[in-house]
């Protein structure tokens, strides 16, 4: 029989996808979240105000709909795989270092592989449910629709309908407060503005960054080092 599993970020379209899901009455066999964490501790890889939100949402999930969200993990962490050193292709011997954002390897070591690894232990066939809204076109077009289904975009509710559906049930993240989409705090795919909230409002986990990129062969944020980022910054603020 076909197991239907629901992969859930905590954001306002995963979320909202859950919340239609059991007013619909869809089958739900399971809801993971993969905790892509920075170093051993759970959800070290998420900003602060998301590891305070998580556990509440869990718990609206819980006693409001019936649902339990099972949390996976890599074998590694962010931080270990950043000190690996590397076996093969051009940079041999040197450690893997901050991701390049058009071949990240902490999607496929931290995200992609667990979460494969997790659903290959069912023996059953497989169909996951994503979030991903109306008004996202292109990623529904690269979805396999043969074991993936996304019930936003079917049901054609956007991404703004999706965070009024999570303010209705109090599950709407306060990362959006901040005016971004959250995702792991170390994320070399993060805008400028986002950088920066990072820099003026964590600043121990910028430093950790700073630290960091003495030991890696490219920099954190495009051709951009930290010490520069921080230089332009500052010139914003300087300027505000």
């Amino acid at each position: 029989m076909t197991k239907y599993i629901a992969s859930c970020s905590f954001g306002k379209d995963s979320l909202a996808m859950l919340i239609k899901i059991k007013e619909l009455g869809l089958p739900l066999d399971e809801v993971i979240y993969c905790d892509i964490r920075f170093d051993d501790e759970p959800l070290s890889g998420e900003y602060p105000l998301m590891q305070s939100f998580i556990p509440k949402a869990e718990k609206i999930l819980k006693d409001n709909f019936n649902i339990v969200v099972k949390h996976i993990s890599a074998d590694t962490s962010f931080y270990k795989q950043f000190y690996k050193k590397k076996t093969r292709g051009k940079h041999i011997g040197d450690y893997y270092g901050f991701p390049f954002p058009a071949a990240a390897w902490c999607n496929y070591y931290l995200k992609l592989n667990p979460i494969r690894k997790y659903l290959k232990s069912y023996k059953e066939p497989v169909i996951q449910y994503v979030g991903i809204a109306y008004d996202e076109p292109n990623r529904y077009e690269r979805l396999n629709h043969e074991t993936h289904i996304a019930p936003l975009y079917d049901l054609k509710i956007t991404e703004k309908e999706a965070m009024k559906i999570c303010e209705k049930h109090n599950l709407l993240s306060p990362i959006y407060d901040y005016g971004f989409r959250g995702g792991c705090w170390f994320c070399v795919k993060q805008n400028k503005s986002q950088l920066k909230n990072l820099y003026l409002n964590y600043p121990d986990k910028w430093n950790k960054l700073k630290e960091m990129e003495k030991d890696s062969h490219n920099c954190f944020w495009g051709k951009y080092t930290i010490e520069e980022l921080e230089k332009k910054f500052e010139e914003e603020i300087y300027h505000e």
